[in-house]
């Protein structure tokens, strides 16, 4: 491909924090240090009991004030109070088996309980000590775990605080139970929070030390790319490119065979979810991202801008999913416990600042869509209903969704949440990916190109300082997501792979980027052969990482890899990399449905992602970016419905007046009737490969024709000569 005008700065001038994030950064190390400080010295300066000196060192570690509540081990015990911290060992034990592995939970408590008996008879002492300590790493553990699942995959910011004041109260309680007696480990008043800063002291001299070894490999990086750079161009599609409709080609055996799964799990029945993931723990394994992909891959088909049938029905059948509860209605757990808004307990997943996730998201699918059938009918207002009750609707249309999409643009970042954070006022701090805002800024773009109007051009020029300014390390790939508000950056999450998957979605927006992140791509992962390494590009993130199941292989990162060559114009090493995909994941046959194949060891969303970078022709996304859909497919003839998927449609593209199109067999050869609209009513029409030689139109202008279906069949429609005129 060819090499654009250098934008991005150089690795030797990319700071390790951004200035947003180093202020928000500071602003909460400050607040962090001033509630140690006042945890740790309040209680010793008023001379407060142990109960208030317990509960504070639980609020700099959770759970360390369990460990100062530790009694004096010279103290003679009750049995109950024996008993009780032996139950707690137990209790600790039996759950720390079960997360390792189910069923292990009976088990381990069949082996301890015995133990524990014993122990609380000959050693009384050493129960009661290991119980508060067990007790401590379980409140670590259950912090971890709130961290982890709840405010970073769920945005509850209740549950974690919620931990931490309750082991400090539980800690509190056990110091006035135990009467103010010094235990064996009261020091820990000062030692918690001397832990605390030398933890955090190692974190930031661990990324200064991370961020210099970076910026090595930034320079090394920059100097390589220096030598690749040639006369340089602002877009990588030649201008020529753009003129005139795209040209259109047949898909292969294995789009058809991909196209059908994806299909088959689009058009089953609306109340059930079978085929689908199961939504799991993690933040990405949720049905609303399977629907996006599905949606996306059904769109990106570009082989058939005159087929309407069973591919638009299916289509139009994930528009209907997204529109139910079980996708959406999860805002309103995350807004009540993310947001903290406990009293307006707000509903609405599309008017919100911080749900790029389904607004953004669900604007690229419906501009998609447009694009890929001239379907204009969510244009219409109301024709996006949301229904949380009898009572509480909210309803909306592409445009109206739109317009929010760009002013949530407006930020201050050019880059808007996924997920909420309780920062703030107004609430529209949370977690930023970079990856989400490509996603939105593209559905902009795209209906950008079908509506003449220009946002797109402004988003990407504040989207692109963002990415400079707050984003992209000193090695120059992008890291994962920053926690807007508090300054936190997930700058471990990012490589070659990942910086790919948001280059794909604005290629035809920042060609420097787009162009940037495929010579490293190809440098590091694709020329080395890395990517035919198992998970070698899913460890980088999760990004990267399968969606559905989060197992680190390289289905996702080989949908991204795709995507952006397609987009770069590198169609062999798009084959490269599906070819690898079917080694790798298991491309094959189902066992029940004759014709159907799909990514065995891949999620369903992965399975999308890779119909999105597999589906489309070279400069699909470039092209639904860059002009309007042409007037030929708008209103030219087309195939309105035919038997799916006992006929599969290869090709089929219409010039205004005529139509081809090339079908294949689906289950076995047959005869075979075909419906096809958007005809000039009361008109003769010559076919070739149909059993008629020429058709009649009805008064709607449609018409059928009958095939015989052997092997590969190609139809050709054309107006007979000296007939009316036709209309584009």
């Amino acid at each position: 491909m060819s090499t654009p005008t250098p934008v991005q700065q150089s690795a030797s001038n990319i700071r390790l924090r951004g200035p947003a994030t180093a202020r928000w950064l500071r602003r909460t190390l400050s607040l962090t240090a001033l509630v140690w400080a006042a945890a740790a010295a309040i209680p010793q300066t008023l001379g407060l009991s142990d109960a208030w000196q317990a509960f504070g060192t639980g609020l700099i570690i959770p759970g360390a004030g369990l460990l100062y509540a530790m009694p004096p081990l010279d103290h003679t015990f009750t049995t109950t109070v024996v008993i009780g911290h032996a139950v707690a060992i137990w209790g600790e034990v039996t759950l720390a088996g079960a997360a390792a592995r189910r069923g292990w939970s009976v088990v381990i408590a069949g082996l301890v309980a015995p133990l524990l008996a014993v122990a609380v008879v000959a050693i009384p002492t050493v129960v009661v000590a290991v119980g508060h300590i067990a007790a401590f790493i379980g409140v670590l553990a259950a912090t971890g775990w709130a961290f982890a699942y709840r405010s970073v995959a769920r945005s509850d910011y209740v549950t974690l605080p919620a931990i931490v004041l309750v082991a400090a109260m539980v800690s509190a309680a056990l110091a006035q139970v135990h009467g103010d007696m010094p235990g064996p480990m009261t020091w820990v008043w000062w030692g918690a929070p001397v832990t605390a800063v030398w933890i955090s002291v190692f974190v930031l001299i661990r990324e200064l030390v991370r961020h210099r070894a970076a910026r090595r490999l930034g320079i090394e990086r920059d100097n390589y790319l220096a030598g690749q750079r040639c006369p340089t161009r602002t877009n990588p599609v030649p201008l020529d490119h753009r003129a005139g409709t795209p040209t259109v080609t047949e898909a292969d055996t294995d789009q058809l065979r991909l196209l059908r799964y994806l299909m088959s799990i689009a058009a089953q029945p609306l109340d059930s979810w079978d085929g689908f993931d199961a939504e799991g723990a993690g933040p990405l394994q949720q049905y609303r991202y399977q629907l996006n992909a599905l949606g996306w891959a059904l769109a990106m088909y570009g082989y058939a801008p005159a087929l309407r049938g069973p591919l638009h029905r299916a289509q139009l059948d994930v528009f209907t999913r997204m529109r139910d509860k079980a996708v959406w209605g999860y805002w309103y757990h995350q807004n009540l416990l993310g947001n903290w808004d406990f009293r307006a307990r707000r509903m609405d997943p599309i008017d919100v600042p911080q749900n790029i996730m389904f607004t953004g998201y669900l604007n690229l699918q419906l501009a998609m869509f447009r694009q890929a059938t001239g379907d204009r009918r969510f244009d219409a207002p109301g024709s996006l209903n949301y229904s949380w009750s009898p009572t509480e609707r909210f309803a909306y249309d592409h445009p109206t969704l739109n317009g929010i999409v760009i002013r949530n643009f407006g930020g201050e970042l050019g880059l808007w949440p996924c997920e909420p954070l309780p920062v703030g006022r107004g609430r529209r701090h949370g977690l930023v990916f970079p990856y989400c805002n490509a996603v939105s800024a593209a559905g902009v773009a795209i209906l950008d190109a079908m509506t003449g109007t220009g946002h797109a051009a402004d988003i990407v020029r504040r989207f692109q300082r963002g990415l400079d300014a707050e984003f992209t390390a000193a090695d120059g790939d992008i890291v994962a997501f920053i926690a807007s508000g508090i300054g936190f950056t997930a700058r471990a999450f990012r490589g070659p792979a990942t910086t790919a998957a948001v280059a794909a979605f604005v290629a035809p927006l920042l060609p420097d980027l787009a162009w940037r992140a495929w010579e490293i791509l190809l440098r590091e992962w694709l020329t080395t052969d890395r990517f035919r390494r198992l998970g070698s590009g899913g460890i980088e993130s999760p990004i990267v990482a399968d969606w559905g199941s989060q197992a680190a292989t390289n289905a996702e990162s080989f949908a991204a890899a795709m995507l952006l060559a397609q987009e770069c114009g590198e169609s062999d090493w798009c084959a490269e990399l599906w070819g690898a995909a079917t080694e790798q994941l298991g491309f094959a046959e189902d066992e029940n449905q004759a014709g159907v194949w799909s990514f065995d060891t891949a999620s369903l969303h992965a399975n999308g992602m890779l119909g999105l970078g597999k589906l489309g022709r070279a400069y699909a996304l470039t092209d639904m970016m860059s002009r309007p859909r042409p007037s030929e497919w708008n209103g030219g003839p087309r195939i309105f419905d035919l038997p799916h998927p006992n006929v599969l449609v290869a090709k089929a593209v219409s010039d205004g007046f005529g139509l081809d199109a090339v079908l294949l067999p689906g289950r076995g050869p047959g005869r075979f009737a075909l419906l096809l609209d958007q005809l000039t009513p009361h008109s003769r029409y010559l076919t070739h490969g149909a059993t008629e030689p020429e058709v009649t139109t009805d008064a709607t202008g449609k018409a059928r024709i009958t095939i015989e279906l052997h092997t590969r069949n190609t139809i050709e429609l054309r107006p007979m000569p000296h007939g009316p005129a036709i209309r584009r």
